[in-house]
């Protein structure tokens, strides 16, 4: 029995001592615990503790969806997915998959052409995919890999990792209008104003409300000075006539306020329009949209004659007590 309680009590005081030691280690300026204090933790003193995120966005119930079952997934008609970012964040979790996306290439397009159809394949087995879809979605994986590159950059100090990090770091020094979007994207952001509104915003709107913050404060004064020169400029078009608020048509980018007031944007980027959407794409669903519309007239015409008919149909019907096919003849 003796022996037994003592056995306890050096473990007893063994724990104790590795727990005085960690409290040591934890601390560079405690001082050395006698047998008979305790641990103190002075509450002025601001402890930085590491901060808890939610970790990677794995997404187990996409991965494990039932074969021959899939996601239906929504694109406008600049081929941009606004679904609600379940493919977004499926493309980020494929461009981490070790087996699907290979790490040594340090260009996307240096990335094998089987290689990208077997991350293409993946993909359209989860979610209902047209073959037209195929580009924006490999676009979405590639910029999915160069991210989560840089974060492994992050991770390895090394010298070539040192000086990509740095020439980053130089290059996100000349913004000095940075976005308040987020992880959403532009398209995503129309998309949310059409369902809420009814209307689709064009370019330049969606550029004015999302470089500002939620309370319509600006993020500095040169985005300050910069977006009260467009708003300017849009009040002179309004009064013109050339614009509206609730302007639903791409405004043409050589005459767009945007343009008037900034440098030209950079090969294959279009202000206020999101990743993957170059100038003559924009240009070319514009000379659509005004094709289009002499045909939605018409639509709209046609639609109009029906309703009528279908009304005096009924009309005569009820009078004389005759069916609808025997009026239709």
């Amino acid at each position: 029995m003796l022996k037994r309680i003592q056995k306890q009590r050096d473990n007893n005081a063994a724990s104790s001592q590795a727990h005085k030691k960690r409290l040591r280690e934890s601390n560079e300026n405690s001082h050395e615990l006698s047998d008979h204090e305790e641990a103190y933790e002075d509450p002025n003193i601001n402890i930085e503790k590491p901060r808890n995120t939610r970790g990677r966005t794995i997404l187990p119930d996409i991965w494990g969806l039932a074969h021959g079952e899939k996601l239906t997934v929504k694109f406008n008609s600049l081929n941009q997915c606004v679904d609600d970012g379940e493919l977004e964040n499926f493309c980020g979790t494929v461009a981490r998959k070790k087996e699907l996306t290979p790490l040594e290439f340090s260009d996307w397009r240096k990335v094998p052409a089987t290689t990208k159809d077997k991350i293409w394949d993946v993909n359209k087995s989860k979610f209902d995919l047209t073959p037209n879809r195929k580009q924006w979605v490999l676009s979405e994986v590639g910029k999915c890999l160069r991210i989560f590159k840089h974060s492994l950059y992050i991770r390895e100090p090394t010298q070539i990792n040192e000086n990509k990090s740095k020439r980053g770091k130089d290059i996100r020094s000349y913004m000095k209008m940075p976005h308040t979007s987020g992880t959403i994207s532009y398209a995503r952001r129309a998309e949310a104003e059409f369902k809420k509104n009814g209307h689709r915003p064009n370019q330049i709107k969606i550029f004015l409300k999302y470089h500002k913050h939620k309370d319509r404060s600006h993020v500095s004064s040169k985005s300050a000075a910069t977006l009260e020169k467009i708003e300017q400029l849009l009040i002179v078009d309004e009064e013109k006539g050339e614009t509206s608020e609730a302007n639903e048509a791409i405004v043409p980018l050589k005459e767009d306020a945007i343009s008037k007031v900034l440098d030209p944007d950079k090969n294959g980027r279009v202000r206020g329009m999101s990743f993957k959407i170059s100038p003559k794409m924009l240009e070319k669903e514009a000379s659509e949209e005004q094709m289009n519309e002499p045909n939605k007239e018409l639509a709209q015409q046609v639609a109009i004659l029906t309703a009528k008919v279908k009304k005096l149909t009924d009309i005569v019907t009820r009078r004389d007590g005759a069916t609808t096919e025997e009026v239709a003849i």
